[in-house]
């Protein structure tokens, strides 16, 4: 009987260590789940916080278009709107259609489209250009909204339309809005800026 004694201990032992490492690889799975679950809730409410922050950036610009709306819908176009929409135009058209080959004649393009300042901006002296790295562009539409002339300076917001791709991939449809600055006495752009891209046109339109 003796004899079986350090059997059954080693059997017990080795059983008693199975369950404690069942026990150990069970709680070990349960805390990686646990920080699964933590994990996914963080980028939950992370996802909720920016698409909160774009829903209210979209509120933001389309009260500003609207008011831009309400404001063309009831003035017969001065003079100074219809040279801003020409040149306006005429700006978005060159900076969004183009091919690898032609991106760079867009520096020529713009020429006298817009100021001094604002072409060195685009295009700084002493730097090289560059290329498109084989991305194409083609505008599919500029709807330009014109404020009140303030002074020799008049605002207005272009709600543009456009699509581009790299290489042979397939086009890929975008929509910015851009507030720009246009001086009167030079029929210039004198301030472009991007005030956003986190909408469809439908949502503009």
């Amino acid at each position: 009987m003796k004899r079986y004694v350090p059997i059954t201990i080693a059997f017990l032992a080795l059983a008693l260590f199975g369950s404690l490492y069942g026990n150990f690889y069970q709680h070990a799975k349960n805390d990686k789940t646990s920080d699964q679950v933590s994990q996914l809730q963080a980028d939950n409410r992370k996802t909720k916080k920016k698409l909160s922050t774009t829903t209210r950036e979209n509120k933001v610009l389309n009260s500003q278009i609207e008011g831009f709306k309400t404001y063309q819908n009831n003035k017969d176009k001065s003079q100074s709107e219809l040279n801003f929409n020409n040149v306006a135009n005429k700006f978005l058209t060159t900076m969004f259609t183009f091919e690898p080959d032609t991106y760079t004649n867009r520096k020529d393009s713009i020429k006298g489209l817009i100021s001094n300042d604002l072409y060195n901006q685009y295009f700084p002296k002493n730097n090289n250009y560059g290329d498109a790295n084989s991305v194409s562009s083609k505008l599919d539409k500029a709807t330009i909204y014109t404020q009140s002339k303030q002074g020799d300076s008049m605002k207005g917001l272009a709600v543009v339309s456009f699509e581009s791709k790299s290489g042979n991939n397939d086009w890929k449809k975008e929509t910015d809005v851009y507030q720009l600055t246009f001086d009167t006495t030079t029929n210039q752009l004198t301030a472009v800026q991007n005030l956003g891209s986190s909408f469809k046109a439908s949502d503009v339109e």
